[in-house]
């Protein structure tokens, strides 16, 4: 009797495994243990990042720990760009930045997952330098009284969520 309890546990052991190796795959994580969830899909809330000294806060979706550090993983939606928006590479060095600051662990890169493709993206000096650089003209620009819109994609202004107080919307 115990031989066949032994062998129906050993099976669904590995069909979970099976199935968390295939979860891990889809969503376009690397291998390792997930130490923070924002995707959505627990019930909880993870707690934000933040770094006083900066004023920075942000919530990835995902840290993988592995064995060179911790891994932020940003999931993103809609079309699958031939490289990286400039944007979400920010966000996501955003993220590193503040792994190394506020958990005090190295993230020596992260992921961008897009529907069809994952890019790796290494955090080097020359990106965190860049990444500061774009926080400072964001805080400066925070403090500007009037705010020059860029109206050159009609369909990007019809979706702003500040088109109903925007006095340069276009019609």
């Amino acid at each position: 009797m115990m031989p066949v309890c032994l062998a129906a546990l050993m099976v669904t052991a590995l069909g979970l495994w099976l199935w968390a190796r295939r979860e891990y795959r889809q969503l376009g994580l690397p291998q390792g243990a997930v130490a923070y969830d924002d995707s959505g899909a627990r019930r909880t809330v993870a707690r934000p990042l933040y770094d006083p000294d900066l004023n920075l806060v942000g919530k990835p979706d995902y840290i993988v720990v592995r064995a060179e550090g911790y891994i932020p993983v940003e999931v993103k939606s809609g079309r699958t760009p031939d490289q990286p928006y400039e944007g979400h590479i920010y966000q996501l060095a955003a993220y590193g930045l503040l792994i190394r600051r506020v958990l005090g662990q190295p993230a020596p890169y992260g992921f961008i997952r897009y529907p069809q493709r994952t890019f790796r993206v290494e955090f080097t000096p020359e990106l965190e330098r860049r990444l500061l650089g774009v926080l400072a003209l964001m805080r400066q620009a925070a403090s500007w009284r009037e705010v020059p819109r860029s109206h050159e994609k009609r369909a990007r202004c019809r979706a702003c969520g500040f088109r109903h107080v925007c006095d340069q919307r276009l019609e």
